[in-house]
């Protein structure tokens, strides 16, 4: 993994994020052996990987399984590279970190700078800063679908 962020305290005005190495973690499946249906909601996570993900074509199956099943979706930043991939984002309206409003456009949904937005089944947020709205609407989420 990569962390990235604006550097903090820096004398610099940067308006890009500083890249450092980050933790190592070791998959348990592939993408290519997911069932989908075995499973209560997606989560997508942002950072750089999104921007390498999402031209897996197994990936983009299984993010179009849970639209089409209408499970919870989470997504956070640069994830929303993904969902506008698998074409599951048109006509809605979603948020992300700024510079990614781009592929809102491109995937057909509206971009709007906030915290989070929820539409339907899919809950949106712009960075890790808005996690605590962002995972305690996702896991109410979970909770109503499962009954």
């Amino acid at each position: 993994m990569v962390l990235h962020e604006v550097p903090p305290a820096s004398p610099i005005p940067w308006d890009i994020t500083q890249e450092t190495a980050g933790y190592h973690i070791q998959a348990e499946v592939a993408f290519r052996d997911v069932k989908p249906e075995e499973y209560a909601g997606l989560f997508v996570s942002g950072g750089r990987a999104p921007e390498y993900l999402r031209y897996d074509k197994d990936l983009l199956r299984i993010v179009r399984h849970f639209f089409e099943a209408k499970t919870p979706v989470a997504v956070v930043c640069h994830g929303i590279e993904i969902v506008s991939a698998a074409g599951v984002i048109r006509g809605r309206t979603v948020t992300t970190v700024g510079k990614c409003a781009l592929d809102c456009a491109q995937g057909g949904a509206t971009y709007v700078d906030k915290p989070i937005v929820v539409d339907g089944n899919l809950v949106t947020a712009r960075t890790w800063h808005d996690n605590a709205p962002f995972m305690r609407q996702f896991m109410a989420m979970l909770k109503a679908a499962r009954g």
